[in-house]
């Protein structure tokens, strides 16, 4: 569980969901723009709430160790954020997974190659 100290005040929530918030607003240009998303938190009677947040390339998050919670997971999903600068990536573990991560390497390291040659001609 992780503690959440926005402008607004402190939320707790999930691992994930504050993963997911951090990697938004640290990927975000400082030209996209805002956006709200929902977030499963936990409110002060113990039972699980969703508060919406507005995100943006200026948003000031600080992140620290809450507690555990061993139905973490399933009490608090990571939210849906659109990637900043319209670029996506999801990254799902599965079966041969390290064999597609190097052939993903190898087919980005070629876009660069091609791309570098493109920027030097």
């Amino acid at each position: 569980m992780k503690s959440i100290t926005l402008a607004s005040g402190t939320l707790v929530t999930g691992d994930a969901v504050a993963a997911s918030l951090l990697d938004y607003v640290s990927s975000a240009s400082p030209s996209s723009h805002s956006i709200s998303v929902d977030i499963p938190v936990l409110e002060a009677d113990g039972t699980v709430g969703t508060h919406t947040i507005t995100l943006s390339a200026a948003a000031q998050i600080d992140v620290a160790d809450a507690y555990p919670d061993t139905d973490e997971g399933a009490r608090f999903p990571a939210p849906e954020l659109p990637v900043a600068d319209d670029v996506m990536v999801a990254v799902v573990p599965t079966e041969g997974s390290d064999e597609a991560g190097d052939d993903f390497n190898a087919a980005s390291a070629e876009i660069d190659r091609v791309l570098d040659e493109s920027d030097d001609s």
